[in-house]
């Protein structure tokens, strides 16, 4: 049978055959990684960006309220200053 001759490289056409394989399986498990890996990394890229958007606009929101309440402090405080000073008049 010809798989079990040996050939001019010691080995019988069976393993050479083996070992293309094998190293076939090996490239293509490789290549299945890297771009699952890819796949995953664009994902997570994608995933960030959204997120980043989220907290700018969170950020600006934020500083719109924090600006809003300043202002309502103030006008509080002027009535309170109002009425304090229309209690201590004689």
């Amino acid at each position: 049978m010809v798989l079990t001759k040996q050939t001019k490289f010691g080995l019988t056409f069976g393993q050479i055959m083996s070992l293309l394989i094998f190293f076939g399986g090996l490239i293509t498990a490789y290549t299945d990684l890297n771009v699952k890996i890819a796949s995953v990394q664009a994902k997570t890229d994608a995933k960030i960006e959204h997120l980043e958007l989220g907290r700018q606009t969170n950020a600006a929101n934020i500083e719109i309220m924090r600006q809003e309440n300043r202002q309502d402090h103030n006008k509080l405080n002027d009535k309170i200053d109002i009425l304090l000073i229309n209690i201590k008049k004689p």
